[in-house]
């Protein structure tokens, strides 16, 4: 077998989490507290794990704890921190879980695109719903773009993509009726001298071309700088709108990101897969998401108490969960029954009727999915061999 054949360590994932946040530059005066000083060591730390080298188990966690502080500086509030890193929590789990059940005959890359289509996209539609249900995102009113998968690159035929970060940039200038000169540099005229904006809106301006991304103290930075500017001249946004715009930011920064980062180890088919593969999943699990709050809105609107609707709320969400994965493992169980089997149409939608949209469709294309994984002849044997 070839020396390529491994799993991705788990220092590479996190050291990945940190590029895809952006958050060590440290030029720009930053939300956080961490120092050059410290931002080279976490870079050292973040090497050595990548290389599996030292304390293995307290640096990881150290490491965690700390990107989960920076964040926190940057997030208005601790509820979407907690929407945002139980999913990054469950897909550190499953792959662990990963390393340790499955061995692998594919090389790194191949490894990572076999965990990213069977195992991080179904979970992550899962969890991010979970998530967004348990901390009652949809209660705090954030303005967001339009487009139901602002989030997700566009990918052109030719390979051209357009990223998140473009989209979100672009729906602010239109959500603030604003260009994007008088955004970031208000009253702008053949007159007018200010350095400080003039650069924030040349750098917004390559950031929307896509020439470079920008870290998130940057990002940040420009955008609040703009945010004053434009009080200033008497053209105030809204706190709300403010706090709207600099979580849709940080979200699109991390996946335009990880657009690129899939287009260049792989191929942009592979990234239109990737993301029409979330796609399909997210419009499979809306019947649960609805189903669910179907359920719950007549018992909250009925109770005058916040605190016992809270109650009432995390309650329902945690039977909904066991109900949403028992019927998981039933249709998986009936799909393994009929293995072989030609399936009607009838037999599938009494499925989907019986087991929920998301389950049947999701375990379909799972199957294929693993199928283009094919295990080479004598690997079981071979992976049974070295476990013993």
């Amino acid at each position: 077998m070839s020396r390529d054949t491994c799993f991705a360590t788990h220092g590479e994932l996190i050291k990945l989490a940190y590029e895809a946040f952006g958050v060590l530059p440290r030029k720009e005066a930053s939300h956080d507290d961490i120092d050059e000083t410290q931002k080279k060591a976490i870079q050292k730390q973040l090497a050595r794990l990548a290389k599996e080298e030292g304390g293995l188990l307290s640096n990881f966690g150290q490491v965690i704890q700390t990107l989960s502080s920076i964040l926190t500086a940057y997030l208005p509030s601790i509820q979407i921190m907690s929407a945002i890193g139980d999913p990054l929590d469950d897909l550190l789990d499953v792959y662990s879980r990963l390393v340790r059940e499955e061995g692998t005959y594919l090389s790194k890359a191949e490894t990572l695109r076999y965990f990213i289509s069977t195992k991080a996209i179904p979970l992550l539609v899962v969890s991010l719903n979970q998530s967004l249900l348990k901390y009652r995102i949809a209660d705090m009113g954030l303005d967001t773009p339009e487009d139901k998968f602002w989030y997700l690159p566009t990918v052109a035929e030719d390979g051209s993509l357009v990223l998140p970060l473009e989209k979100v940039m672009r729906w602010v200038y239109a959500r603030c009726e604003l260009s994007q000169t008088q955004f970031h540099y208000p009253g702008k005229n053949p007159q007018s001298d200010n350095n400080t904006l003039q650069q924030n809106l040349d750098n917004a301006i390559k950031w929307t071309r896509g020439a470079r991304l920008p870290a998130l103290p940057a990002l940040f930075k420009n955008f609040e700088e703009s945010f004053a500017a434009l009080a200033q001249s008497g053209r105030e946004i809204p706190k709300e709108l403010q706090v709207s715009i600099l979580v849709a930011l940080m979200v699109a920064r991390v996946s335009s990101y990880l657009a690129r980062e899939i287009t260049d180890a792989y191929d942009h088919q592979c990234l239109a897969d990737v993301c029409q593969q979330f796609r399909d999943y997210a419009l499979w699990i809306a019947d649960d998401v609805n189903e669910f709050k179907a359920v719950l809105a007549e018992q909250i609107r009925q109770e005058k108490s916040r605190e016992i609707a809270q109650v009432i709320w995390f309650s329902g969400w945690d039977r909904y969960w066991d109900f949403f994965y028992a019927r998981l493992r039933g249709a998986a169980d009936t799909l393994q029954q009929l293995q072989g089997t030609v399936l009607s149409e009838d037999v599938i939608e009494g499925l989907k009727s019986r087991y929920g949209l998301f389950a049947v469709c999701s375990l379909q294309d799972l199957i294929q999915r693993h199928s283009a994984f094919s295990t080479p002849h004598g690997f079981p044997s071979f992976y049974l061999k070295v476990l013993i």
